[in-house]
């Protein structure tokens, strides 16, 4: 029997959450087909200053006049960067899970997975118009992460003007896994993403919806709240359900439309979604380096 979302969320216990979505995972585990060094060899490829002379294979540079460097499928060595929403609307919730929650848990099964098979890890938040980095590069990185992720609160909201974000320029070889809602007002979250992008990047974005936001069906007169402004409202739902269900969707398919880029993956889920069905179908999916 599988454990729900509600149950793995219950326990308040990110590592032994992560452990157990990791043992629901019924394939494999590798959040990429990396190579380095080993005994089976998978392709050539150009010496860089940095490697260790003795990797080149000199008979194939007898031939051929090139420094090449023999590599095989091997231990991991790829940089992961978490990246989480913490604006107000992380806050939603339905049915006892609240999106936070859910991302809090993704992300801490996706770094298991990832501590597990060696890669570095590094963590940063987005919150109040700023992206904070709280945990960088090191052997400890995956357990400082989860101490960050048990005390992470969402609050605030996020700017709709373009921002600059020097700490999301780097042109390092690496895989970004950001969690969000990616409900935006302009084009604040497709800013984010274009200035992360690089020739040497992989970007995964997990966007976390609930139900009700996808298709507004409840009957009745309804408060709503914004959850980065507190601003309220008092509804009938017979007054915006076409409508926004019309927007939503719209809005929904446009979005995934920006975001059929080179190297830049979209998981779109609901708060009901398994987590670890999330996290299967992406690692199924995924082709990265």
């Amino acid at each position: 029997m599988q454990a729900s979302n509600l149950d793995i969320i219950k326990l308040n216990n990110l590592k032994l959450a992560a452990k157990i979505v990791s043992e629901q995972l019924t394939n494999g585990v590798h959040l990429g087909k990396r190579v380095g060094v080993g005994s089976e060899f998978e392709q050539y490829r150009y010496y860089e200053p940095g490697d260790d002379p003795k990797r080149i294979d000199w008979k194939y540079f007898s031939r051929s006049g090139k420094y090449m460097i023999k590599e095989s499928q091997a231990e991991s060595h790829l940089h992961i960067r978490m990246v989480l929403d913490l604006s107000g609307s992380m806050n939603y919730g339905e049915n006892g899970i609240k999106r936070l929650d859910y991302a809090k848990n993704l992300l801490a099964s996706l770094s298991y997975l990832a501590h597990q098979q060696g890669d570095s890890l590094s963590y940063f938040a987005c919150q109040d118009g700023k992206v904070v980095q709280k945990v960088s590069a090191s052997p400890k990185a995956f357990q400082r992460i989860l101490y960050y992720l048990e005390e992470e609160m969402a609050a605030g909201s996020w700017p709709i003007g373009k921002q600059d974000f020097p700490v999301l320029k780097s042109k390092q070889k690496e895989l970004i896994i950001l969690v969000s809602d990616f409900l935006q007002k302009e084009n604040e979250w497709l800013d984010i993403v274009e200035q992360m992008r690089h020739p040497k990047k992989e970007i995964v974005l997990f966007q976390i919806l609930g139900k009700q936001e996808e298709e507004f069906d409840l009957k009745g007169n309804f408060r709503f709240k914004d959850l980065e402004s507190d601003h309220t409202v008092i509804l009938n739902h017979k007054s915006i359900e076409k409508n926004y269900n019309e927007s939503i969707k719209n809005y929904l398919s446009e979005f995934k439309r920006s975001l059929l880029l080179p190297k830049v993956y979209l998981f779109q889920m609901q708060l009901t979604d398994p987590i670890f069905e999330v996290i299967s179908r992406f690692l199924s999916k995924q082709t990265l380096f």
